[in-house]
């Protein structure tokens, strides 16, 4: 099923399976990426209760494994309605038969999107129904086409402007675990500018920390177009676009969670920056897109 929410001046579709937003329109321009298979069939799916790798496919509650996979269990289920207006959709996915031998908890995820003046808001609330303490990780996945439009040029005609990146770090997956022996990278170089270059994501994706602001803008270097990204809450961002495809897009994903590091164990609360929740408590999370042209 498929909502769609208009103001007059833009519109978005929601898709209830996964919970995600899979298209902005404004001034005919499309933002978010449309899934195509020879490079990603993705859009912007709501990782949870992992972001990315958990280790060796695993983790563990209370000494008890269980089997987890890639960007967790919500993604691929549905989310039900719980609220649509003309600008604005809640959907909400509950635990069921299946989840609870993957996430062994009762919990309401809510996955909420509204049209504003210039762009949209995504919010993602965790609450804990379960009895017991619940540890996990949230974060999103959105993909941005990337150019816009003609006139903005190709992917490498793009940077990523940070509002202010000093004090940044950056560390490289590779196979999908992260490495904390490994020095981390200055990438930024002194600067709040990123440029983008397909080939800094052969390995796979750059993740950025320690930002003191959250905030950075994907514009084209040729007319200054394109929008900002504010993810406030969340303590890190990854970027990732297809290793060795040249591909179209950019993933921006704030992140309350990391990829599995190669030495952590499979324990939920041995992932850095993970949240969790005494029973009936939620906590949310989320990210805004504001269009500049």
């Amino acid at each position: 099923m498929t909502i769609t929410l208009s103001n007059g001046k833009a519109s978005a579709v929601v898709r209830t399976y996964g919970g995600e937003l899979i298209s902005y329109q404004r001034d005919g321009i499309e933002y978010v990426w449309q899934g195509n298979p020879e490079h990603w069939n993705g859009q912007a799916p709501i990782l949870f209760p992992v972001c990315c790798s958990a280790k060796d496919g695993k983790i563990a509650f209370d000494g008890a494994e269980y089997p987890m996979p890639k960007h967790g269990i919500a993604r691929k289920r549905e989310f039900e309605p719980v609220y649509i207006g003309k600008t604005k959709v809640v959907l909400e996915q509950r635990e069921t038969e299946e989840t609870l031998k993957m996430f062994p908890f009762c919990y309401s995820l809510k996955a909420e999107y509204e049209l504003t003046e210039a762009g949209f808001t995504a919010k993602f609330t965790v609450k804990n129904l379960d009895r017991n303490e619940m540890t996990f990780c949230i974060g999103g996945h959105p993909g941005f086409n990337c150019p816009l439009t003609e006139e903005d040029g190709g992917f490498e005609d793009h940077s990523l402007y940070f509002e202010n990146a000093e004090g940044c770090t950056a560390s490289i997956t590779k196979d999908g675990y992260m490495n904390a022996e490994v020095p981390k990278l200055d990438i930024l170089k002194g600067t709040n500018e990123l440029p983008l270059v397909w080939s800094d994501y052969d390995n796979d994706a750059i993740i950025l920390e320690d930002l003191p602001v959250k905030s950075v803008s994907l514009l084209s270097r040729k007319t200054g177009k394109g929008f900002r990204f504010d993810f406030d809450g969340f303590d890190a961002l990854g970027l990732w676009t297809p290793d060795h495809k040249h591909s179209p897009f950019i993933c921006l994903e704030p992140w309350n969670g990391l990829p599995a590091d190669v030495a952590e164990t499979t324990d939920a609360k041995s992932k850095k920056y993970h949240k969790t929740t005494k029973p009936d408590e939620e906590y949310s999370v989320g990210y805004a897109v504001t269009v500049i042209r």
